[in-house]
């Protein structure tokens, strides 16, 4: 991201705090300098109207991190999910969708991992250690290329009968 896109990239508290600060010191101004007219339209509008533009940016960022934890929270409840299924679920586009599970993994709202040869996201932090890794088919051969949780039955592509888990 851009030096300049992360800028306006702040948290909601420090949209809150720069709002609120300016806004102080506005109505500070307002309500002490106001004997002293120019003083007060000088100050004033610099002050308040920033502030108020501020705080209103504080509460849009709040709305985008609250949407971005609700999902979050979605998803962590899946294991494992389609893109496509993940997107039609939430009811966005798949690029919007790809966008929100980008940015929950980047503020380590959730850890997982995008099997992009299976076009699934997979949770990692509800089954350490309990997937499984399948490469070929034990019974032909086959490359079968992907993990699955032993609960989840498998069937090979190639010869169509069940992969089980091997007993640990």
């Amino acid at each position: 991201m851009p030096p300049a896109a992360q800028l306006m990239r702040l948290p909601a508290i420090a949209y809150f705090a720069i709002g609120g600060f300016a806004m102080f010191f506005g109505l500070f101004f307002v309500v002490f300098l106001r004997d002293v007219p120019e003083l007060l339209y000088l100050c004033g509008p610099v002050t308040i109207i920033p502030g108020t533009i501020a705080i209103v940016l504080g509460v849009m960022q709040w709305r985008r991190e609250q949407v971005v934890i609700e999902f979050a929270n979605w998803a962590k409840s899946q294991r494992r999910i389609k893109m496509d299924v993940m997107a039609q679920r939430i009811g966005k586009t798949r690029f919007e969708t790809e966008k929100l599970l980008g940015e929950a993994l980047d503020d380590g709202l959730i850890k997982g991992v995008i099997d992009r040869s299976a076009d699934e996201f997979v949770v990692q932090e509800k089954a350490e250690g309990q997937e499984h890794f399948v490469g070929a088919c034990p019974n032909c051969g086959g490359n079968v290329d992907t993990w699955f949780f032993p609960e989840e039955r498998v069937t090979c592509p190639y010869c169509e009968r069940a992969i089980t888990v091997p007993a640990a």
